[in-house]
């Protein structure tokens, strides 16, 4: 199975870091992330023999998620040797409604038949969980030391430009020497958060930032505009999302790329 994405629209004046592929509505945005995934896990288990990835919560995947489950395209997806990670949590227990986990669960673990061990939800309730699940990856992995490479990572964007729970200003943006973090402060949307850190997320070997919707737009000129002189992670943190050795490619619907008819 391969993939060609039809061309981006070329008028959305947008300069963002990476790829773009802008779709002219969000059923049909949903619908070439879920053909590019299930080709990017055909790849994986092919050449690795399996395919890890490292998925979102929220609102917004929910019908990439279920695009997945039901839609006879994607059923090539080697879900058998899939590892599923997850980017961020917010220390609340896994049947909080604020809990991505719950999330994931609801919209797509419950319907794929990858093996139980396989599906590593952030053990958040528990003390140290960011050395916990940053043990758990690189036994996973076998990796003592260095970066695991996640196949495929789903990141989203917050109106202030922050992505996983990197937040503006806070404590997790300046992290160098570690996998998974717990982030909290005065600059962090309650509840406390566990996260990747950009060293990790950096690592894969594909990133897709997924944005729906005109709400997105303001957010992606400001990334756009920050960008005319450079990442500034501190201040713009999905700007810190620079892959070392993979690939970048933001989805986008018109609406986001703010197109207008």
């Amino acid at each position: 199975m391969t993939y060609e994405l039809n061309e981006s629209m070329a008028d959305h004046g947008l300069s963002l870091p990476g790829e773009m592929h802008v779709a002219p509505d969000a059923d049909t945005l949903y619908d070439d992330l879920a053909l590019v995934f299930t080709c990017l896990g055909q790849e994986a288990d092919e050449e690795r023999g399996e395919f890890h990835i490292a998925l979102s919560g929220g609102t917004t995947p929910w019908p990439f998620y279920q695009r997945l489950l039901i839609d006879t395209r994607f059923r090539a997806v080697p879900w058998l040797r899939t590892h599923i990670w997850i980017v961020d949590e917010r220390r609340v227990s896994d049947d909080d409604d604020l809990s991505n986990f719950k999330s994931l669960r609801g919209s797509l673990l419950e319907g794929i038949p990858t093996p139980p061990s396989q599906v590593h939800p952030m053990m958040v309730t528990r003390d140290a969980p960011d050395v916990l699940y940053e043990a758990e990856m690189r036994g996973v992995f076998g990796m003592p030391q260095g970066l695991p490479r996640m196949d495929f990572v789903l990141l989203g964007m917050g109106g202030d430009c922050h992505t996983a729970s990197l937040f503006p200003n806070s404590g997790a943006i300046a992290v160098k020497d570690r996998l998974i973090v717990v982030n909290d402060g005065p600059n962090v949307t309650p509840p406390a958060r566990v996260t990747m850190t950009y060293p990790l997320l950096n690592a894969a070997r594909q990133l897709a930032v997924l944005c729906v919707g005109a709400k997105k737009t303001e957010a992606l000129q400001r990334v756009a505009e920050q960008m005319k002189s450079g990442p500034d992670p501190v201040n713009v943190p999905i700007t810190g999302i620079q892959p070392t050795d993979g690939g970048l490619t933001w989805y986008l619907d018109r609406d986001a790329a703010g197109i207008k008819d």
